[in-house]
């Protein structure tokens, strides 16, 4: 569920030729970013993508020059929602307790960070090795933000490095595998997830408010039924 203020963002901010058309940039790039999700990149393709707008090839035009255009908008809205919400959840005001819960947060909030994107984007790279420094890049500017949040905290440099490491490995890897469960059974793991993070143990009341703020937004993320509180 990709973010629509970011593409309107990346539309903005690329520019829109001020025509009379149908369509708008950012309706373009939602559908491009549904196809690359669904289908792989090769299937992001101006005739494809138009059939399914119900318009002409020519309405693209006025929004991008060519395909290639259109390829590196994609990277921009991946990069402007996963990697930028990565980094502002490590940043967050607050002690580290405030980081990690809204890191947590973000993982758990498809608007926020949108895992099938971030695969989608992945499996691009793979054939295609132009792209393997940019997802490096990424990666690297996500990692820093971590090692940054817990050397902020009084983490040694390597505990900071490999505790940074150890979280996000740990949650790209539950991506990758695409590991399905309950969103129940995902919140009562936070605790422990927490303290193997941390080494220190969850306040009850701190993961409280998480739940009630995870609980607040689950209406926008799917159909499974919203756990009930304890």
């Amino acid at each position: 569920m990709t973010n629509r203020s970011v593409i309107e963002k990346v539309s903005s901010e690329l520019g829109e030729k001020k025509a009379q058309t149908r369509l708008s940039r950012r309706d373009w790039l939602q559908a491009a970013v549904q196809m690359l999700v669904q289908n792989g990149v090769d299937s992001v393709r101006i005739t494809r993508l138009a059939d399914a707008l119900g318009v002409t090839r020519g309405s693209f035009y006025w929004h991008f020059a060519d395909r290639s255009e259109l390829l590196s908008a994609l990277l921009e809205v991946w990069n402007k929602q996963n990697t930028a919400g990565i980094i502002e959840a490590a940043s967050a005001a607050g002690g580290l307790r405030n980081r990690i819960l809204a890191l947590f947060e973000t993982w758990l909030d498809p608007e926020r960070f949108d895992p099938m994107l971030d695969l989608a984007v992945r499996d691009w790279a793979r054939n295609d090795s132009s792209l393997e420094e940019t997802i490096a890049s990424a990666d690297r500017e996500r990692l820093d933000a971590l090692i940054a949040m817990f050397a902020d905290h009084g983490f040694s440099p390597e505990q900071s490095i490999i505790r940074a490491r150890n979280f996000y490995y740990t949650q790209m890897g539950y991506y990758a595998l695409r590991v399905r469960e309950p969103l129940a059974d995902r919140l009562s793991f936070v605790p422990t997830y927490y303290h193997s993070y941390t080494g220190e143990d969850l306040p009850a009341d701190a993961e409280r408010a998480f739940r009630q703020r995870i609980i607040a937004r689950k209406k926008l993320w799917g159909d499974e039924p919203i756990p009930a509180e304890e």
